[in-house]
């Protein structure tokens, strides 16, 4: 399954030492204006070798557009083609189709791993599954295929955000330390880099703005939704909303969504123990939820690993490897929950986003 999505919806293609990664993005409103330049600054919060705590394949991860989108000029509305320097595009209502290149690929470093199943990757799972695997950097299950997600999440931004909503993520914890600021970031990050290791965490991500009413009650709930959004993140592996585990050991009493109204006679829930979805369905109050994120499986160090013809290896792991991949999931997880929600509101409005 290379798609994702109902009616807005993405299909990406590519590997992480192919030529380029890609996608088709269906679903974009006609006639709804975009920032090409707010999609180049996502994609550059996501990209590698920008710091010397992320891994330091260095890509431009230029997007390049090749359907679905003209220039337009704000004063007078005209279309025309789109240039090097187009900024503000128009959706024509047709597939949005795109590449980003691949341009900084040292598939040698992977040579050795030919007939070798890396632990804790897809690399055993994928040729069981196909009996075939591309062993370049992890071929299609690497996190080089989130580009796609992080492009396509940039447009749904930008229509959530005409419509008041916004979506942002952050660091909940890192290695066992809760909250930390920037400088306890880079501390642990790269106290696990020089001991050749890698360290995880937990996201956390907030939608403001959603109105009541979205996500279906039975199959289809908005929590379903977002979740099964996260799990496709291949780093991912838990989700919880508002109160989440350590709220369910809690007494009802502590944890009760007791509702109120604010100053414009709006109903709240000030706890927001639900985490802004009840029965499936988001209650009008901010949707909160936290993602687990493995740490990286790759580490300098001898690894245990397993051969073409089943017999238990001992190898040297080489290539460029995140010491910890948590700040660059932030815009990989804002995308995937933005496009989950307009994705939540064409289903409800039975295909358009022009009205909540």
């Amino acid at each position: 399954m290379n798609s994702f999505g109902n009616i807005f919806r993405l299909t990406t293609f590519g590997e992480s030492h192919g030529p380029a990664m890609g996608g088709v993005i269906d679903g974009l409103p006609p006639g709804h204006r975009f920032s090409l330049a707010a999609i180049a600054d996502e994609m550059a919060r996501r990209a590698p070798g920008r710091s010397t705590l992320t891994s330091q394949r260095r890509e431009a991860d230029k997007v390049e557009f090749l359907s679905g989108l003209m220039a337009v000029d704000n004063d007078n509305g005209e279309l025309s083609g789109l240039s090097a320097d187009t900024d503000i595009v128009m959706a024509l209502g047709t597939p949005v189709g795109f590449i980003v290149r691949n341009s900084d690929v040292k598939s040698a470093d992977y040579d050795a791993l030919r007939h070798v199943c890396r632990p804790s990757h897809a690399d055993y799972a994928w040729g069981a599954r196909y009996g075939v695997r591309d062993w370049r950097g992890g071929g299609r299950s690497s996190g080089r295929e989130t580009v796609s997600r992080v492009v396509a999440g940039a447009f749904a931004r930008q229509i959530l955000e005409a419509k008041g909503i916004t979506v942002g993520a952050r660091i909940a914890s890192l290695g066992g330390a809760v909250d930390p600021d920037d400088g306890r970031i880079a501390e642990i990050i790269t106290a696990a880099r020089d001991a050749r290791d890698s360290v995880g965490g937990t996201v956390e991500c907030r939608i403001y703005g959603i109105p009541a009413g979205i996500g279906e009650p039975v199959f289809g709930k908005l929590s379903q939704m977002l979740g099964n959004a996260m799990l496709s993140i291949g780093a991912v592996k838990g989700v919880e909303f508002g109160m989440g585990f350590d709220g369910c050991n809690s007494y009802g009493s502590e944890v009760t969504d007791s509702f109120s109204v604010d100053s414009t006679g709006r109903p709240v829930c000030p706890g927001n123990y639900s985490g802004g979805i009840q029965g499936g369905i988001s209650n009008g109050m901010p949707v909160v939820m936290r993602v687990a994120v493995k740490p990286t499986p790759t580490i300098m160090r001898p690894l245990n690993g397993l051969s073409d013809n089943g017999k238990a290896v001992v190898f040297e792991p080489r290539g460029r490897h995140d010491p910890c991949i948590v700040p660059r999931l932030l815009p990989v997880v804002e995308a995937m929950a933005a496009m989950t929600v307009v994705d939540a509101i064409c289903l409800r409005n039975a295909g358009s986003v022009s009205d909540f």
